[in-house]
């Protein structure tokens, strides 16, 4: 098995030697690409595709984890993660409570879909309005102060209130036969394959990345004492059913304004007047790790703990 391990350099403020210290005592140094610039990744990731590579793990944040993603998609070179980012949003569709770098066993490998957005590929979430402008701030203070990202992201949260937008959209969603159209002015729209985003929160607490569809969470404008009863209940995935939000299945659609607005794809800032998306269904191989005490299984019996549809079982 042709496998190597790409180490994102620029991931988080975590001190990748120590990862690659710990990679080289069950691996060679050819296994081992460390990114010293900008698209490193995808040029480590794009010559292992074409080399026939079979298993490719990177250690990196959603950023460059999406980027990858975009490189080894409809290719048999299957992806893992090692989560060493700022927020690490997507790696908690998973269980990573008893992760050990030096015992990397893989359990699985199996299809997962992605989202193509503006021609561009997105493995996580998408989204636009409130919390775009909760990263571009926090982003700004984290950068400019050096600090943590916990306090990076309540300090935008706190600005994005007290400089409440709402963006004016046009959301077509179609599902199969079905077609949806919502006009109106939005505080949040997230195009959710994964379930967390924002550093822990849960916009999409149904959403799966292996059922075949997306999930379009849109909240309404609203005052700004009814946004922070949202924020708590987005947090915990407790705000669907709540006056002025709603869920739309799709698989493809646009939303669109008659201005530019900020969006967001993984947590990579973009700037469009208009998002066209469709699902990527089954495009990308995914590995599942194992390790500790934790397996996944198709079986459940006794300490079973659900996450993204995957059963893990406690072993006795």
């Amino acid at each position: 098995m042709k496998k190597l391990f790409i180490i994102s350099s620029k991931s988080g403020k975590s001190d990748y030697k120590k990862y690659y210290d710990k990679l080289l005592i069950n691996n060679s140094k050819e296994e081992i690409k460390v990114t010293k610039s900008k698209d490193d990744a995808r040029n480590f990731a794009r010559k292992f595709r074409d080399a026939g590579g079979d298993v490719l793990i990177l250690l990196g944040g959603d950023g460059v984890l999406s980027e990858v993603a975009s490189v080894v998609k409809n290719s048999k070179t299957a992806l893992g993660l090692i989560p060493m980012g700022t927020a690490n949003d997507f790696s908690k569709n998973f269980d990573y409570s008893n992760f050990n770098i030096e015992n990397l066993e893989i359990n699985k490998i199996e299809k997962i879909d992605l989202i193509e957005v503006n021609n561009e590929t997105c493995i996580n979430i998408t989204s636009l309005g409130f919390d775009t402008n909760v990263l571009v701030h926090a982003y700004d203070i984290m950068n400019r102060k050096n600090i943590g990202k916990n306090l990076g992201y309540i300090y935008g949260v706190t600005k994005s209130i007290l400089n409440l937008e709402n963006t004016k959209l046009e959301i077509n969603a179609k599902l199969g036969e079905n077609e949806t159209n919502i006009h109106g002015n939005f505080l949040i729209s997230a195009l959710c394959n994964g379930s967390f985003y924002g550093n822990g929160f849960n916009p999409s607490p149904n959403g799966k990345i292996n059922d075949g569809v997306l999930n379009l969470i849109i909240a309404e404008k609203m005052s700004i004492l009814k946004l922070f009863s949202l924020i708590m209940s987005y947090r915990k995935g407790n705000h669907l059913g709540t006056r002025g939000v709603r869920e739309i299945q799709t698989t493809s659609g646009a939303l669109k304004s008659d201005r530019e607005f900020l969006y967001n794809i993984d947590g990579e800032i973009k700037k469009a007047n208009k998002i066209n998306y469709k699902i990527l269904e089954k495009s990308l191989n995914w590995v599942y790790f194992k390790w500790g005490e934790y397996e996944s299984s198709s079986i459940c019996r006794n300490h079973c703990r659900y996450k993204n549809g995957f059963r893990f079982i406690k072993r006795k």
